[in-house]
């Protein structure tokens, strides 16, 4: 199953794996997460990026073939070169995000959330291989989340 759920001028949700559906509000706090991440940003790509709703047999392919790491993981980013009008594509994976969710005892809906604003940013340019980078991103996605109801991810892992 491909279905294009929801449109939106700064994304487009795509859902491939069937088990997503059925998670009612999913979508909408992923929206409501980019959409405010993309407001807290200075200049953010144009375009609408695309979120592909997967699974870990599709992430692990991709992981494997394009960071060399031959394992699934929660969520990949990919940035459009700028010159494609998008900022480019992340893909969740159902599994590994409901284990996740599941392990730190947060709903897979406000784990997605912050999953996809993480893969977002990473379209902006954010990162976190230094230090100082993944503090600046870590406290813009709290901040974001925390504001709309939706506990700090990061102490929650810990």
């Amino acid at each position: 199953m491909t279905d294009v759920v929801i449109e939106d001028e700064r994304v487009e949700f795509v859902v491939e794996a069937d088990a997503w559906s059925g998670h009612d509000g999913l979508m909408r706090a992923c929206l409501q997460a980019i959409e405010a991440g993309l407001n807290a940003i200075e200049d953010p790509r144009a375009g609408a990026a695309v979120i592909l709703f997967s699974d870990d047999a599709t992430v692990h392919e991709l992981n494997r073939r394009f960071r060399d790491k031959d394992k699934p993981t929660n969520v990949l980013s990919f940035p459009a070169p700028e010159r494609e009008g998008y900022p480019g594509d992340v893909i969740l994976a159902y599994q590994t995000c409901a284990k996740e969710a599941q392990a730190a005892g947060i709903s897979l809906i406000d784990h997605a959330a912050h999953l996809a604003l993480h893969g977002v940013l990473h379209l902006n340019g954010f990162d976190h291989q230094e230090e100082d980078e993944a503090a600046a991103m870590e406290a813009l996605e709290t901040a974001v989340l925390t504001g709309l109801g939706i506990q700090d991810p990061y102490l929650v892992q810990e």
